[in-house]
């Protein structure tokens, strides 16, 4: 009976653990800033295919190079950030987020294959190879909005300034 007492204590604290936890959120016309942000890319560079990934998925998009004739490679995916702040000020991205990109790499040899994110500024955009951000050092962050406590990393362009381009993605 002990045994069974304890048992039930335990799950009943796991359980409340549990229901404290928040849901994933998906909202209406979630990834059309997303989709508006890709398409803008795929203009830039008319090799890029973006093909949306599944709900829930750690990117946004998976994508190829096209090479005429109808071949394509995969060279990885990309995860867009759509930021309302311009670039004098620091993106925020989640830790989490860049370890399921680190640890779900593209296996090849050839240097085009890599997950890549994007950071759409107000005035530019970034995209960076998500291996570079790999030792930055995470830090707790409280959303202003929710209170939730979130691990992220802080992106300054100055330490990325190889990776800026003065495209500007309009809404």
């Amino acid at each position: 009976m002990r045994h069974t007492a304890e048992a039930s204590v335990i799950a009943d604290v796991r359980w409340k653990r549990m229901s404290n936890l928040e849901p994933i959120r998906q909202v209406p016309n979630d990834g059309k800033r997303e989709q508006i942000a890709a398409d803008f890319l795929s203009r830039y560079n008319p090799q890029w295919k973006f093909y949306p990934t599944p709900r829930y998925y750690f990117t946004d998009f998976h994508m190829t190079k096209q090479h005429g004739n109808g071949r394509e490679n995969y060279i990885g995916d990309m995860e867009i950030k759509w930021l309302r702040i311009d670039s004098s000020r620091p993106a925020i991205f989640p830790f989490n987020k860049l370890q399921n990109m680190l640890i779900a790499p593209p296996y090849t040899d050839d240097p085009e294959v890599f997950h890549r994110i994007c950071f759409r500024f107000t005035d530019g955009t970034m995209i960076i190879p998500a291996s570079q951000l790999a030792y930055q050092v995470p830090q707790f962050h409280v959303r202003q909005d929710t209170q939730e406590r979130d691990l992220v990393i802080y992106v300054h362009r100055s330490n990325y300034e190889q990776y800026w381009k003065d495209l500007v993605i309009e809404e």
